[in-house]
């Protein structure tokens, strides 16, 4: 029994560590990797940039944010390529 539980633990945190890397819009998809270019086809224009900066003020990329129903989606880039994808539920 012990071991079933951590078995299902462990499929726990490998599916929301594979789900923070896309975020859906319609029938399209959204990735780690995918360029800047991809992203305003699939999402279109983001509803807020972030400029994201060092401890020296010195730009490291930009957070995307778009605005839906019920959630909001961040979509971090560096050096022009999705690195992260976030969905948090409001």
């Amino acid at each position: 029994m012990n071991r079933k539980v951590v078995m299902l633990v462990l499929c726990l945190i490998a599916g929301s560590a594979m789900a923070g890397g896309s975020a859906r819009f319609g029938n399209k998809l959204v990735s780690t990797g995918d360029a800047a270019g991809k992203v305003t086809q699939v999402a279109g224009r983001p509803d807020r940039v972030i400029q994201l900066e060092t401890d020296f003020s010195g730009n490291i990329g930009e957070r995307w944010e778009y605005y839906k129903a019920q959630k909001t989606i961040h979509i971090i880039f560096r050096d022009g390529k999705v690195t992260e994808v976030n969905e948090l539920y409001n």
